[in-house]
């Protein structure tokens, strides 16, 4: 049974089934009219916030008692945590975020310290659990290593690799996707405008202002990530295909050339595993992904565009780098041979069978 709420309801009532999936109490930030998390709501919210996680674990002791399970896994979800324990199942916990980074408007001495307290406070609830499983590469390839630095997790957390679905070599359903888009010979720029609602519309327009320039010497193709949109393409005046939900997202990522996303840690992970560079442009104000697309860089697998400094022309300009210069290419070939020694999706199965 799974337990969800907001945008991932569509996505797993697509997969698995409507029936299987109930829906727990919707607990999420404030965003700012540019796409921003609010950190001015953010204080005035937090007591309504604290009472939606109460009834959150309130929801979830009661499904999982009702369904009785031989074990409860919590991806990156404090409320299951606690709401597990409460009824003495064993938990295994998935998460790449061990504690909450702060804005980098408050990352100052002071933030750091209650920063600090508050890392350490969330590892003692994480570490209710009877596994905690790192879903990232361990150190110094750690994408979200600032969302646990300052904190001793050594020996809490198992690191077990990326858990992004492996993308099946099918050349059938290449040439098909292909000729549905008629994708030439040109590289292949590959758009995925993923997130909450209120935070794609400057993401949006930057994007479709580019495409007017790179469709002259690309293959554009945009995806909306709308679980519950029509996953029939659209094509634009630029030459573009457009996508509310993308059904061949897979064979896309296989042909493309370079991903233009936000920095959310599971497409991090798709992209190293599939050996794409990217530009990423994390969420204004959204600290983990600002954290990841600081390493991805650092890493030299592509480029970072801070949200609030994106425009048409820079995103222009990091996209034609990205696939000029072979030096990305060469860092994300070279990264992917290190994620290949590990098999994330499958540790975290063997962990949990082991509770049959």
């Amino acid at each position: 049974m799974f337990s969800s709420s907001g945008q991932a309801l569509g996505f797993l009532g697509r997969h698995v089934g409507n029936s299987r999936v109930v829906e727990s109490p919707h607990l999420d930030v404030e965003w700012t009219e540019d796409g921003g998390f609010s950190s001015a709501m953010f204080i005035p919210r937090f007591r309504s916030m604290v009472a939606t996680f109460f009834r959150q674990v309130s929801f979830e002791e009661e499904s999982i008692r009702r369904f009785g399970p031989k074990v409860v896994v919590s991806d990156s979800r404090l409320s299951a945590v606690v709401a597990g324990r409460m009824g003495n199942f064993p938990v295994v916990t998935m998460l790449n975020q061990f504690k909450v980074a702060f804005p980098p408007r408050f990352r100052n001495k002071v933030g750091r310290f209650y920063e600090r307290i508050a890392g350490n406070s969330l590892g003692l609830l994480w570490s209710l659990s009877e596994k905690v499983l790192m879903t990232d590469l361990p150190p110094p390839y750690t994408i979200g290593e600032a969302n646990f630095e300052g904190t001793n997790v050594s020996n809490i957390v198992e690191f077990v690799g990326f858990t992004s679905p492996g993308i099946e070599q099918d050349e059938k359903k290449l040439r098909q996707a292909k000729d549905l888009l008629g994708i030439d010979g040109r590289p292949l720029v590959f758009c995925q405008i993923s997130g909450p609602e209120a935070t794609k519309g400057r993401f949006v327009e930057a994007v479709v202002k580019t495409v007017e320039r790179m469709s002259r010497t690309s293959n554009v193709v945009i995806s909306m990530g709308n679980p519950r949109g029509s996953s029939e393409p659209r094509k634009l005046a630029s030459g573009a295909w457009f996508f509310e939900w993308c059904p061949v997202r897979d064979e896309l990522f296989q042909l493309s050339s370079l991903i233009v996303s936000r920095a959310g840690h599971r497409t991090i992970g798709q992209c190293i595993d599939a050996g794409k560079p990217a530009v990423l442009i994390p969420i204004h104000n959204h600290s983990e992904q600002i954290g990841n697309a600081e390493k991805f860089q650092k890493l030299g697998l592509g480029i970072e565009i801070k949200s609030e400094r994106l425009t048409p022309q820079r995103l222009t300009d990091s996209i034609e780098a990205c696939l000029s210069d072979p030096t990305y290419q060469a860092n994300v070939d070279a990264m992917r041979k290190v994620s290949e020694r590990y098999d994330g999706l499958a540790r975290c199965a063997e962990v949990v069978r082991a509770y049959k």
